[in-house]
C-alpha cells in the first residue's frame, strides 16, 4: 500500500511538472527587449535577447498570455506593456484550451512595430486546415499613416498605433454600442493592415481569419523572420 501511494505521488508530481516552452528568436539587426505578460497580471517580465540569439521560457501547461518585442527603445519604454500608447506586434497563446488544443495568434489590434512569426514545433497536425498547426507571420509590417506613427526619443518611428488608439471612437475600438461582432466590423485602417499581412488580428473580432490551433509542447516566436 505504501509503495503504491509513493508511486502515485511521484507520478502526480511528474505530471504537474510537465509544461510547455516558448522559444523567442531574435533575427533583427539589434538586440530586442522581449516583454512577457501572463493574462490577469499587470507587471510584465522583460528579457533582453541579443541579436542573432534566442531565449526559452518554461511555462506551466495551462499558461495564457502574450509576448512582444522592442528593438528601438530606452529606459522605461523598453519594459512598457504593449498597448495603445506603446504599440507592439503581439504573439498570444492559450495552452490547453477547449478540447485540449493550444490556441494562438498574432495581433495588431493595438498596433504593431516589428515583423513577427509564430509556429508550433512538431505540432500534431491532424487536418489540412490552414489554421491547424499553421505558422502565422508578418514578414513586412504594414504601411503606417502619419497620424498613427509613434516616435521615440531619438526621433525615429518606433511603432504604429491602431485606429482605436489613434482616434479613440467606440466604432474603431469595438466599444459601447459597437462591442459585438455584429456591430463592429473592419474599417479602412484594419482592412489596410489585413491586406498587407493576412494572418494577424487586424481588429477585435477578426477571429475567423486569425486564430490558430494545435497540440505541441514547444512554440517558437521569431522577430524579424
Amino acid at each position: 500500500m505504501y509503495t503504491s501511494l509513493k508511486v502515485l505521488f511521484i507520478v502526480t508530481l511528474a505530471s504537474l511538472a510537465v509544461g510547455t516552452q516558448i522559444t523567442v528568436k531574435n533575427q533583427c539587426g539589434a538586440d530586442v527587449h522581449i516583454g512577457q505578460l501572463k493574462n490577469g497580471e499587470s507587471q510584465p517580465n522583460t528579457q533582453v535577447v541579443a541579436q542573432g540569439s534566442q531565449y526559452t521560457y518554461d511555462l506551466p501547461a495551462d499558461w495564457q498570455g502574450r509576448f512582444w518585442g522592442r528593438s528601438d527603445c530606452d529606459g522605461n519604454s523598453c519594459s512598457a506593456i504593449a498597448g495603445a500608447a506603446d504599440p507592439a506586434s503581439l504573439a498570444e497563446i492559450t495552452f490547453k484550451g477547449h478540447g485540449g488544443y493550444d490556441y494562438y495568434d498574432l495581433s495588431f489590434v493595438d498596433g504593431f512595430n516589428l515583423p513577427i512569426k509564430m509556429y508550433p514545433v512538431n505540432g500534431n497536425k491532424d487536418s489540412d486546415d490552414y489554421y491547424r498547426c499553421g505558422a502565422p507571420a508578418c514578414g513586412n509590417i504594414p504601411y503606417c499613416p502619419d497620424e498613427m506613427k509613434v516616435y521615440g526619443n531619438n526621433g525615429n518611428v518606433v511603432g504604429c498605433k491602431s485606429a482605436c488608439s489613434a482616434f479613440g471612437t467606440d466604432e474603431m475600438c469595438c466599444a459601447g454600442a459597437h462591442n459585438t461582432p455584429d456591430t463592429c466590423g473592419p474599417n479602412e485602417y484594419s482592412n489596410a493592415v489585413k491586406a498587407a499581412c493576412s494572418d494577424p488580428y487586424s481588429y477585435a473580432y477578426d477571429d475567423t481569419a486569425s486564430t490558430f490551433m494545435c497540440q505541441a509542447e514547444t512554440y517558437e516566436i521569431v522577430f524579424c523572420p
